[in-house]
């Protein structure tokens, strides 16, 4: 969540090469983008060279998410989703712990 189409582009990209570490790519078909701004934007956010799709609705982890949105469902999810990902080792650690298994 970002309070700026700036902070968005920002965070994305980040998100993008955090990913990269860990050998996990982005999806620009499967990642959609939602604002829940007073004002109507149209944020031009990028993943792989390719525009993210804005939408008004969209489904996380089961649950339907709209414009009205449920913030305090959305962090829950993520947060859980969070301390999932934290288990996992970048891509360069991983293939060394599975040699040492072999």
């Amino acid at each position: 969540m970002a309070e700026s189409e700036e902070e968005l582009a920002r965070l994305t990209t980040k998100l993008e090469k955090t990913a990269a570490r860990y050998g996990i790519g982005i999806s620009a078909e499967k990642t959609k983008l939602m604002t829940n701004s007073v004002d109507p934007i149209a944020p031009r956010i990028m993943v792989a060279g390719k525009e993210l799709e804005t939408v008004q609705q969209f489904k996380y982890l089961g649950a339907i998410i709209n414009v009205e949105g449920s913030k305090a469902e959305i962090l829950a999810r993520a947060a859980h989703a969070s301390a999932a990902l934290e288990n996992l080792k970048p891509s360069g650690e991983t293939k060394t712990s599975l040699a040492k298994l072999r």
